[in-house]
């Protein structure tokens, strides 16, 4: 069957490399982060498929929104990680800009230190994606394009008010 399972709680998957089960909740990531020790850490988030029905992509930006202020509390929990790592709310809504608005504001509401633009794009929709979504982030915390690896799409990223990016391309290229 299936891979992986979503609920309210958080994610329970099976391990592609050797079939184990293991389980994800909003406070786990985060608490994994803290681990890890990176500058800046991501809320917990359901990216969806781009192909996602509306009502599919607004359940899974409701459901990624509560997790946030989860995401939040584990990490104003943690006081020596506050002091040293940055959160990150991540804006979901698929294609459609009217949940990509309602997420930003959303997330604009939450103490977050900066946001991520993630989710399913296509080239067609990522220009006007990032303008709805970047007239409402505030202008002075840093707005992360996750997912955008292609020398256009980050030359556009930025002309539309992306200061960073990430993405598996380059890597994945390199490594074939």
């Amino acid at each position: 069957g299936k891979l992986c399972v979503i609920d309210e709680e958080g994610v329970t998957f099976t391990s592609h490399i050797d079939g184990s089960m293991h389980r994800f909740t909003a406070e786990r990531s985060i608490d994994v982060q803290h681990n890890i020790g990176a500058d800046i850490i991501v809320a917990f988030d359901e990216c969806t498929s781009p192909s996602a029905d509306k009502d599919y992509q607004k359940e899974a930006m409701e459901r990624t929104h509560r997790w946030a202020k989860r995401s939040i509390m584990a990490h104003k929990q943690n006081y020596q990680a506050l002091k040293r790592q940055g959160i990150y709310g991540v804006i979901q809504g698929g294609r459609y800009l009217d949940l990509r608005a309602e997420s930003a504001r959303a997330l604009c509401a939450m103490d977050f230190d900066g946001f991520g633009i993630g989710g399913s794009f296509t080239k067609a929709d990522l220009g006007d994606s990032l303008r709805v979504v970047n007239e409402i982030l505030p202008e002075d915390k840093p707005r992360h394009l996750l997912g955008i690896g292609e020398p256009e799409d980050i030359t556009k990223g930025v002309a539309l008010g992306c200061d960073t990016f990430d993405c598996v391309a380059p890597t994945r290229i390199g490594r074939t």
